[in-house]
């Protein structure tokens, strides 16, 4: 993905950064290492190299519990066959990408709840370290009256337990904000399988969840615009731009769940171009250019050679090569320089070839079969179909037996 670092795989699944997570690590460093800790360890109050590092390692503490939360999605969903992308981590937490969504509401539940379920374990996991140091010391602590005085006087084991008592806290809160029955918060998919096990239908339950999602972004915004207001800009942005976040991914969820009305059944072997106009590998660009783009009205063009697909000769690769070269260099030197393009079967759902399409950002796709190229799949008739088809009122309802959309699930 664009703006995304891969890092490696955890248990099998491939995890990114993507550039706003270095954002939020500044930001969640600077607000503790400046305010909470200050605050929460006052006899130290003047070492600020300490409580910057305090800051940085209970942020990197955050961003681990989260990538850990996402792992419990993951998990649970291969426990029910359901493939990971990877799991994704960015400013307003993480996300795990599922390569299918569940097909009944009892998966789409468990799926919700593993995410919570590990964050749960993971607070008393942090709160038995806390008071374990406080047993060690034999101390009972009190947040006003500062860690450092009461633990004994060490430094570490104050800088442990004010870590352990934020990232106690903060999970709490992050488990509480997340069992909000508004989607796509995992409280939200709760009441989305909820409502799809009652009415078996699941754009009407994403529909519903949805709407309580949207209208739960709008109370965030209102929330922004009042810190903001009462000087706290920095809350007031942070609340808008989530409510912004979580308004567009709820959006596009129900928008997603129409498009699979739209397009339920449909596989690529029924939108596909059949024999479509192609190109020999063995031209020269200028042929290319003379007999097939100037004579004809079309960007891209299949090469093949014995009806096996080589790749896809498009204009804007003609256009970035030197004319010079055109007389001497043949469409299959210019394809072997180009990065390999995605390709689909005839018998996949065309929803998913259109995802496919979207994440490689092209128009149009080659069809291969056993190698053999045989057809062109372009989002233009796909588009046109779903105009007909929403148009005519026409479209088979989701049901629980229908496969629903791929999404990501934070």
């Amino acid at each position: 993905m664009n703006g995304d670092i891969y890092l490696g795989r955890l248990a099998g699944i491939p995890f990114r950064l993507h550039w706003s997570w270095f954002l939020a690590l500044f930001l969640i460093s600077w607000t503790l290492a400046v305010g909470f800790f200050p605050q929460t360890l006052p006899e130290h109050s003047g070492d600020r190299p300490f409580f910057w590092t305090l800051g940085v390692l209970a942020a990197l503490g955050l961003f681990v519990s989260i990538l850990l939360h996402e792992l419990g999605h993951a998990f649970v969903a291969r426990r029910f066959g359901i493939p990971v992308r990877g799991i994704r981590l960015f400013v307003f937490g993480g996300v795990a990408e599922l390569g299918a969504e569940p097909k009944k509401p009892s998966h789409e539940i468990l799926i919700a709840l593993g995410g919570p379920i590990v964050t749960l374990l993971l607070i008393v996991l942090y709160n038995a370290g806390f008071s374990l140091i406080l047993t060690v010391t034999s101390t009972n602590w009190n947040l006003g009256a500062g860690l450092l005085s009461i633990a004994g006087g060490s430094t570490v084991l104050a800088g442990a337990a004010a870590l352990l008592f934020y990232l106690g806290l903060i999970n709490t809160i992050v488990l509480i904000f997340n069992m909000l029955p508004a989607f796509p918060l995992d409280g939200g998919r709760v009441l989305r399988g909820i409502i799809w096990a009652l009415t078996g239908n699941f754009l009407t339950s994403t529909r519903i969840a949805g709407g309580v999602g949207i209208g739960f972004a709008w109370l965030l915004f209102l929330a922004g615009f009042l810190m903001a207001f009462r000087g706290e800009l920095l809350s007031g942005v942070w609340f808008f731009f989530l409510g912004m976040f979580l308004k567009n991914a709820a959006q596009s969820s129900i928008a997603y769940a129409q498009l699979q009305q739209l397009l339920g059944g449909v596989r690529v072997a029924d939108m596909m171009r059949r024999q479509p106009v192609t190109v020999p590998g063995d031209l020269t660009l200028r042929q290319a250019a003379e007999d097939y783009f100037l004579r004809l009205p079309f960007k891209a063009y299949p090469v093949v050679a014995d009806g096996r697909l080589l790749g896809i000769l498009t204009l804007r690769a003609l256009q970035e090569t030197a004319r010079d070269n055109w007389e001497v260099a043949r469409v299959r030197d210019l394809l072997e320089s180009q990065p390999p393009r995605p390709t689909v079967h005839p018998q996949e759902p065309v929803l998913q070839a259109l995802q496919r399409m979207a994440a490689a950002g092209l128009s149009r796709v080659a069809v291969v079969e056993n190698g053999q190229l045989v057809g062109l799949l372009c989002g233009r008739d796909v588009m046109a179909l779903m105009e007909i088809r929403a148009g005519l009122a026409l479209p088979r309802e989701a049901t629980a037996d229908q496969e629903p959309p791929v999404e990501s699930r934070g």
